[in-house]
Formats: C-alpha cells, sequence, structure tokens
C-alpha cells in the first residue's frame, strides 16, 4: 500500500538506511582487507627455514572444483641448483570450514631434477584453500613451505 511519508520521516529513514549501509559496507570492506592480507598469491615461495626454493602450479588453468587434478612441484636449494631425490609430503585444507583436504594426494618424482607431481588433488569447492608441504632431502635437510591458494 502506498502512503505519503512527511519529508522530516523520509529524512530521518534516508539517514538511517545510509547509516546501515555504511556500516555492512565497513564490514564487508574489513572482511576484504583481511583476507587480502591473509592471502599470498605466489606460487613461488623460500621455505620457513630458507633451505630451498619452491615453485608450484597446477597442471590445469583455471583450476579445476570437484575434480581430481596434478601439480607439478619445482624444488631448489638456495643457489637455485635443482633438489634432487627428495621426498615431498602434502597436507592442508580449507582453512575457512576447519576441514582438511578432502583426497590423499601423493608427491612422485618426474624424472626431471628437482620436479615433482602432485597427484590426486581436488577442490570440492571455491573459497581459500592451503597446501602444506614437507620437504625431506637425502642429506638429511628438511623444512617445510605453506601455500594459500583462492578458487
Amino acid at each position: 500500500m502506498w502512503y505519503e511519508q512527511s519529508p522530516r520521516a523520509e529524512g530521518s529513514f534516508c539517514r538511517s538506511l545510509r547509516a546501515l549501509t555504511a556500516a555492512v559496507f565497513g564490514l564487508t570492506s574489513s572482511g576484504t582487507a583481511a583476507a587480502a592480507r591473509d592471502h599470498d598469491p605466489s606460487l613461488r615461495r623460500t621455505s620457513d627455514r630458507a633451505l630451498f626454493q619452491i615453485h608450484i602450479s597446477s597442471d590445469f588453468l583455471p583450476i579445476p572444483i570437484r575434480r581430481i587434478h596434478t601439480w607439478t612441484v619445482q624444488v631448489s636449494n638456495q643457489d637455485g641448483r635443482p633438489v634432487e631425490g627428495a621426498s615431498i609430503e602434502i597436507a592442508g585444507g580449507g582453512p575457512v570450514h576447519h576441514h582438511g583436504l578432502p583426497t590423499r594426494p601423493r608427491v612422485t618424482a618426474t624424472g626431471s631434477p628437482g620436479v615433482y607431481k602432485i597427484t590426486g588433488v581436488r577442490f570440492p569447492m571455491t573459497g581459500r584453500w592451503i597446501l602444506n608441504l614437507a620437504i625431506h632431502t637425502l642429506d638429511g635437510r628438511s623444512d617445510t613451505v605453506t601455500f594459500k591458494v583462492i578458487l
């Protein structure tokens, strides 16, 4: 039903609506800013103890949702030489929903120096995902690295 509202009531309503919009936008903006600060889109990282340089890349772009796919991992030492014969463990999950990866990905050597394949990766939904790699070399060095992926 249409009704006529006094200019005073309309002004009050508009001010309230503007205040509510600003409050919601402010929360959304600060939430987005926090997510942006927490997200590091780089897929090339130095390991936590600076022993290795690691570069990961999905073999499929865009990264598929709800499909099994593979990633390539390149591991080198600080001098840029490929790290051969490493064993790499992978873990991770969705930090927003507090769950792990829905599959058990495996990491295997490819035969190319310092290049490994992660098979069996599946992301069941869009959002923020974490991939944690633990790298162990034949000479006893170990280090970890975390990648943050947003789909």
